[in-house]
């Protein structure tokens, strides 16, 4: 007879604001597909609330020291630090793209998509301990930017951008995935620990933290 399946448990917080702007994205996905069709300025509003909800939670998260998923994503002043400053560069993005690309003639919903998306990568990459997990965050990151490099079709430059972007990531990719089996061979492991800082001797050679 086996026994019932049991799943570990799982620590959201330690990818709470990645987390909500995945969900921001796939719901502007969802709005993308409803009119109206000629203007997309309220995906950029929706996505730039998702930000805004992602930096709050990442300052009522601040202090945390959480870990997830077998210790292969932590939640600690590293990555919150990393998490407001990714989460204010992806809300100026929004803010300043939505007169932009429609001034460009270019206006659609998957640039806003795309941006959330790269976000996310970036988010993950912060809180990941593990190279596989980096590896993956990584990839998410540079699928979207491939895109945004040649978003702009209409120009010889972004095409360029684009195509050159995409060769020097797929080749970066294949070294960083040798360099991470050499690791697991050498060690038997993808994941280390973030440790404290060191203790140092205070006054009459006690040591402090």
């Amino acid at each position: 007879m086996t026994g019932a399946l049991v799943f570990p448990a799982v620590d959201l917080r330690a990818i709470g604001p990645a987390l909500v702007l995945a969900i921001t994205g796939v719901v502007v996905l969802l709005l993308d597909l409803l009119p109206p069709r000629d203007r997309k300025d309220h995906l950029g509003l929706v996505g730039l609330a998702g930000v805004v909800v992602s930096l709050i939670l990442t300052l009522r998260l601040w202090g945390a020291d959480a870990r997830a998923f077998r210790g292969m994503v932590a939640l600690d002043g590293y990555a919150l630090f990393f998490d407001l400053v990714i989460g204010y560069a992806t809300g100026l993005v929004l803010l300043l793209s939505m007169d932009y690309v429609r001034r460009q003639g270019m206006e659609s919903g998957e640039f806003y998509i795309l941006v959330l998306f790269s976000a996310v990568g970036m988010l993950l990459m912060a809180s990941a301990t593990d190279l596989i997990v980096i590896f993956l965050a990584l990839e998410t990151m540079s699928l979207s930017l491939y895109v945004l490099a040649g978003f702009f079709r209409g120009r010889l430059e972004a095409g360029e951008a684009s195509m050159k972007y995409f060769l020097l990531g797929a080749f970066a990719s294949g070294f960083f995935l040798y360099g991470i089996a050499l690791i697991f061979g050498a060690t038997g492991s993808t994941t280390w620990t973030r440790s404290p800082p060191p203790s140092r001797p205070g006054p009459g050679g006690i040591r402090c933290s």
